[in-house]
């Protein structure tokens, strides 16, 4: 970055040197306009988020619940967790930057024994989504969900199971929690 920079900023100034007869640019103002615009352009790259996991690991597999309450599922099987967003100790995602993000969820559950399944993306207390099955005359059923959603920097993504339900998991396979940002955007003005 830094090398692209001084040859920028170098072919900059031989154009100025060969420019003569022409007047000169305020060259202090040019180089902190280069300096900010290099700065947004690392705080792009730097913001790169995005994270994939799994319920299981692999050689586990089963029914997970019932609870007696609700319950924040843990992901532990991460694949992808570029930014450090996931925390799989929590299941909780936190965002690290504002912006707008993209959450998908899955969920797999199987006809017995009830109660059956019934889950909910969360952002902070809010529920985004809901994914469930109750009831089908079928004996495995697998719902998906996805939510585009703008964040501020701290706000939590998770995925909460309602106490008393229960989904199936094998090796990580049909569970699944991820995310990523679409497009960092700056703090609004402060007054």
């Amino acid at each position: 970055m830094k090398t692209a920079l001084l040859l920028l900023l170098g072919g900059f100034l031989c154009g100025l040197h060969g420019a003569e007869g022409q007047d000169t640019p305020d060259l202090l103002s040019m180089i902190t306009k280069l300096q900010s615009e290099v700065q947004a352009l690392k705080a792009q790259l730097q913001s790169r988020v995005g994270f994939f996991a799994g319920y299981y690991t692999v050689p586990e597999q089963g029914n997970v619940g019932p609870f007696d309450t609700d319950y924040v599922i843990k992901y532990r099987k991460v694949v992808t967790n570029v930014g450090g967003g996931y925390d799989m100790t929590t299941g909780v995602f936190k965002a690290p930057a504002r912006g707008l993000y993209v959450f998908h969820v899955s969920m797999f559950a199987t006809y017995s024994p009830p109660p059956h399944a019934k889950v909910f993306l969360m952002k902070n207390q809010d529920i985004l989504a809901e994914l469930r099955d109750e009831g089908a005359a079928d004996t495995h059923d697998s719902t998906t969900r996805v939510a585009v959603v703008t964040m501020e920097a701290g706000d939590s993504v998770y995925v909460r199971m309602e106490a008393q339900k229960y989904f199936y998991d094998y090796h990580g396979r049909f569970n699944s929690f991820s995310g990523f940002l679409i497009s960092p955007s700056e703090p609004p003005a402060q007054a």
